[in-house]
């Protein structure tokens, strides 16, 4: 039986609404009822300052709840139903003297472990831990239905403002579901059309992935997550962006795109990077899920660093374009790519400035000229991923690896060599054959069994196993052509059920990828090869593309 002691925070909204949710909100809700709540779930622990009653606190995260609507917004089957007035149950956790941060993470980590209930729960949970009966920490946890991280930023300033009892600013008229019906006028329709051309065109030409791992989903994602910090780098961000005209963001990303392409001599980089979407004024401060993935494909053929970052700028101002989608209609894309190319596109290196939105206490400079901290592991689904915390005065990188690919020794190098190239580069434009000599970074070797094919490098014993898996340990030959045409030879099946049978296995395998062609042999008589006559061959692909040509109105 629940016996938490347990305070309410009454909220009064101006009306009661129901309507469309977002397209931000229904690819957060599929994410949050279908991912780990780790991956899903925001948690931030504030400390109360001076001496403040539970009442007082209730009534701050009451004041809260009324401002926002997506904080009292439950979804159902792509509705959002807004409470207009009511309470939030608020778990109230005594700890001894000294032991209230100790508790918060308990209290936190049990909440954010939890899945929200969509339907039946608020997008929020609150818990306030105490020292002798007087609030010392507020522990908030909020799904990404309800905020992405700039919006959990907006509203944590918020709290702070409340909290002390400080007079806040009207909240921007933009609630979720007046951004829901703004998002289905013509003008935004023909928008998220773009979004999806720019996709698939993307999705077509990259690779599945920039890294290689034989393996199935890790599903716990637990990373090491190494802090990078270089004063030098930042004053060579300036240098560089005066030279080329590039934001340090995208001079940043470049640097981690070259450097991703040089460790798996990647002809090509796609990158994930979180997109904010808030360029519009009456999006500045809006409290939802707008970030969304701008897909970041460029060329790494360059002849120097310059060259490698107006790429990545161009690259990045077009993902960024085209980051606002369905979510429905864009998976619609990426399995039908998928099918055809015989790949599973992996999100498997993600890039999220947040320098501008992080706010921190003042630190004192790095006392080297590149400094490297671990911190504690962290869940994120990506082979690799940079946080830019901040780009100014001193650049502040944190760098989420995965020890499949890369070992804690392996990632301070790559970290380190990273800070070293934006450094060299502050100086002038640098070569793109010296960059190996001055990150240290060079490519990670593959023996005969990889062969590089429709821009995916992919291992042959890796493609026998999916082979073999897929026709469940049946007679199975996997041959290939000097162009790095795969052709599978079977003995039973068609061309249809093998290659659908290969895709469903290919998650998290992005060492393989399913054959191009399939040969369907007669078996052979005893004792003989076991390939037969050839009954049958095809390339088991879609005749046509499944790509859809428009999106539905949310």
């Amino acid at each position: 039986m629940d016996t938490v002691p347990r305070i309410t925070a009454d909220y009064t909204g101006p009306q009661a609404r129901r309507g469309p949710v977002t397209m931000g909100q229904a690819n957060m809700a599929r994410c949050v009822l279908r991912d780990p709540p780790l991956h899903m779930n925001f948690r931030v622990t504030k400390r109360v300052p001076g001496r403040r009653s539970l009442p007082a606190v209730a009534e701050a995260i009451g004041r809260l709840l009324s401002r926002h609507e997506g904080l009292r917004a439950t979804i159902h089957s792509g509705v959002q139903v807004v409470a207009g007035s009511g309470s939030l149950p608020v778990e109230v956790h005594g700890a001894g003297t000294g032991f209230a941060d100790e508790v918060a993470e308990d209290v936190g980590l049990r909440m954010q472990g939890t899945r929200f209930d969509l339907e039946g729960e608020l997008p929020i949970r609150v818990a306030v831990i105490t020292e002798d009966g007087e609030p010392r920490l507020v522990v908030f946890v909020l799904p990404h239905t309800s905020v992405d991280a700039i919006g959990l930023a907006i509203l944590m300033r918020e709290w702070e403002r409340l909290i002390r009892g400080v007079a806040v600013p009207a909240p921007y008229p933009m609630q979720p579901l007046d951004l829901a019906t703004a998002e289905g006028t013509p003008v935004a329709l023909r928008r998220t059309e773009a979004a999806l051309r720019h996709w698939e065109d993307g999705l077509r030409r990259a690779p599945q992935s920039m890294f290689t791992v034989d393996e199935t989903a890790d599903a716990d994602a637990i990373r090491p997550r190494l802090r990078v910090r270089s004063a030098p780098a930042a004053k060579a961000l300036e240098a560089v962006a005066s030279r080329t005209g590039a934001s340090r963001s995208a001079i940043t990303l470049a640097a981690l795109g070259v450097l991703i392409g040089l460790w798996n001599t990647q002809r090509t980089c796609v990158i994930a990077s979180l997109a904010s979407n808030r360029v519009r004024p009456e999006l500045r401060d809006y409290v939802g899920p707008l970030a969304q993935d701008a897909l970041i494909t460029a060329e790494l053929d360059v002849r120097t660093f310059d060259e490698a970052v107006r790429r990545f700028r161009g690259a990045s101002l077009s993902g960024y374009q085209h980051s606002r989608f369905d979510s429905t209609a864009l998976w619609e894309v990426i399995e039908a790519v998928n099918a055809e190319r015989g790949v599973n596109f992996a999100r498997d290196c993600v890039f999220n400035d947040m320098s501008g939105v992080t706010g921190s206490a003042p630190e004192p400079a790095p006392a080297a000229e590149v400094e490297c901290d671990w911190l504690p592991e962290a869940s994120l689904p990506a082979h690799l991923a940079l946080w830019a915390n901040q780009l100014t005065e001193v650049v502040d990188l944190t760098l989420w690896i995965d020890p499949r690919v890369m070992n804690r020794e392996q990632a301070e190098g790559f970290g380190t060599g990273l800070a070293r190239l934006l450094i060299a580069a502050g100086d002038g434009d640098v070569q793109a054959c010296d960059i190996t000599n001055i990150s240290g970074i060079s490519p990670i070797e593959r023996d005969a069994d990889w062969i590089y094919t429709d821009s995916c490098w992919v291992s042959l014993r890796a493609v026998e196993r999916l082979v073999g898996e897929a026709v469940q340990g049946g007679p199975h030959l996997v041959t290939h052509t000097p162009d790095g045409l795969l052709t599978c030879h079977v003995t039973s099946g068609t061309a249809e059920e093998i290659h659908a049978a290969c895709l469903a296995l290919l998650p998290g395998r992005t060492a393989a990828m399913a054959p191009h062609r399939y040969v369907v042999h007669a078996p052979a008589p005893t004792g003989a090869s076991p390939y037969g006559p050839v009954l049958t061959e095809g390339d088991g692909r879609p005749s046509t593309s499944r790509c859809p040509s428009r999106v539905s109105n949310q």
